[in-house]
Parts: C-alpha cells; sequence; structure tokens
C-alpha cells in the first residue's frame, strides 16, 4: 500500500476538480489568440500554474511529487509556484522574511531551502537560496512535510543576527559579522564595502 498525501482545494477534492477539467476539456474545441487576455477561474488556474503549465503535457492522474506539491501549496498560503515538467518550485518570502522558503519538489526528491543573498563583488547582490534538507521520495515512504517546513522556516529564521549598535535583526546577507550589519560596520568600524 502507498503512501499519498491527502489533498484538496478550494474546499473540493482534488480528484473532483480533475474531473471536471477532464469532462470540459473533452467537449471544448480550443482556440488561442495570444493577443487577447486569457481570465482563468480556480480550476484552471490549478491546473495552469500547479499541474501541467501551457496545458503541453497529457494529465491523467498526479504523480506523487506533485500531490506533495499541492500540500505544500496549501500549506503555504501566498506561495508562489513554478513548474516545468518535472520540477515544481515553491517560494514563500525571500531572503528578507525569517519564514522564507525555498521547496523544490521533483518525481526523486523534495529540497528544502533558505533563502540567501549573496554578494558576487561589493556592490553586486544576487538572491540565492541554500540547500537545507533534501527527502528522496518514494511511494512507500510518508513525511510529515508539515514539521519539515516549521523546521526549515526556523532555520531560516536563526539566519538573522541583531545589530549591537543600531539593534536592527537582518538577514545574514545584511550583515558584516553575526552582531553587527554592514551599515553600522562602514560607521563604527571604518570598513569600506
Amino acid at each position: 500500500m502507498s503512501a499519498k498525501p491527502t489533498i484538496s482545494a478550494y474546499g473540493t477534492s482534488f480528484l473532483e476538480i480533475l474531473k471536471r477539467i477532464h469532462e470540459r476539456l473533452a467537449s471544448t474545441t480550443f482556440k488561442f489568440n495570444p493577443s487577447e487576455p486569457v481570465t482563468l477561474n480556480r480550476e484552471d488556474t490549478l491546473l495552469e500554474i500547479y499541474i501541467e503549465p501551457g496545458q503541453r503535457y497529457p494529465v491523467t492522474e498526479l504523480r506523487l511529487f506533485e500531490e506533495y506539491a499541492l500540500q505544500i501549496l496549501e500549506m503555504l498560503p501566498g506561495a508562489c509556484a513554478e513548474r516545468t515538467p518535472d520540477v515544481i518550485q515553491i517560494n514563500l518570502g525571500d531572503f528578507r522574511d525569517e519564514k522564507g522558503i525555498v521547496v523544490i519538489v521533483t518525481p526523486e526528491a523534495i529540497e528544502l531551502r533558505l533563502p540567501t543573498l549573496e554578494w558576487l563583488g561589493p556592490h553586486t547582490p544576487v538572491e540565492s537560496s541554500k540547500l537545507w534538507r533534501r527527502l528522496k521520495l518514494n511511494s512507500s515512504k510518508k513525511f510529515d512535510i508539515a514539521q519539515l517546513i516549521t523546521s526549515a522556516q526556523e532555520a531560516q529564521s536563526q539566519t538573522f543576527g541583531v545589530c549591537k549598535f543600531c539593534s536592527q535583526k537582518l538577514p545574514s546577507g545584511w550583515m558584516f559579522r553575526r552582531d553587527v550589519c554592514q551599515s553600522c560596520a562602514e560607521k563604527h568600524l571604518g570598513i569600506v564595502h
């Protein structure tokens, strides 16, 4: 018996939504005009963003990693998702957010990543993420994904430091060292960036 997460969206089971979408698609003739804006209803949005972008791939049933991605999206209100055929990236917040997290879901694994700010030079900050934990996916092992996300968010919060000069709590990318922000390092320590 395989362990699968329970999925529901907008108060309706995903399987019911998928069946309605399939029935609608089977009875529709499509005409596409890229210059006309398209307004999507909730079911179309769910299909377009989270399951099959651009309806380029046939959907018959959800794969395990897609089920996990939907479960994660329901746990992270306000999160944004991007999708390719075999990768779903879910972003909540960024490096400035103490609860920020990046989750990458593939058929093989779930990666929990912490948003960061890297400096390529003195005036070249780049938003990035660092691997916090990688979990291999298989149909016989069930994860407490909610607990893992909470733990990752706690780890993200711990990357923040409080400046001993200005008392601001800032992400590590804006800290000169754990207890001094970059701005105060220039003002009080004579550091030149």
